[in-house]
């Protein structure tokens, strides 16, 4: 229904939004990954570049393991054991409790091991850099919604005044 309001470009735009959204998104967490890291912990750039790059394909690896080994396991342990504290439909919030674990283990060992920063900084940007990160994610998906709403009601208000 909304598209017949929308022109091709328009329409065109919103088809590919998921996909323009995670570049942006990616692009800006890159550089937020970085700044954290040079202010956290006092790496260079290049060092803090290079773990801004190499955690993420490493958390990559990680959350692809627990999607298709580890939670096979969950469900063959949960199914066998027929327990009523959680079933195999609730098992992605035990993935989730163990990815996030993960990731910041993850985070920390990439960041000592890649910046020489100390432990206690290398875990204090494995906290922070998530947490801005998240709001940087807010940021772009409240942005884009009001520009497609505004995009769709000019659409809308251009074909009924010309009706």
């Amino acid at each position: 229904m909304v598209k017949g309001y929308l022109k091709y470009d328009d329409v065109k735009i919103f088809r590919y939004e998921n996909f323009y959204l995670s570049i942006i998104y990616t692009i800006g967490h890159i550089f937020v990954a970085m700044a954290c890291n040079r202010i956290i912990t006092g790496a260079s750039l290049d060092m803090a570049a290079a773990d801004a790059f190499v955690e993420p394909i490493i958390n990559g690896f990680w959350f692809y393991l627990l999607l298709v080994y580890i939670k096979k396991i969950f469900v063959n342990k949960i199914e066998q054991r027929k327990s009523t504290l959680i079933n195999a439909s609730q098992v992605g919030i035990l993935l989730a409790f163990l990815y996030t674990i993960g990731h910041i283990l993850i985070a920390m060992t990439c960041n000592r091991l890649l910046t020489g920063a100390p432990l206690n900084l290398a875990v204090i940007d494995a906290f922070v850099e998530p947490i801005i990160n998240g709001f940087w994610f807010y940021f772009l998906f409240e942005v884009f919604s009001k520009y497609k709403k505004k995009k769709i009601l000019s659409g809308i208000g251009h074909i009924n005044s010309t009706s």
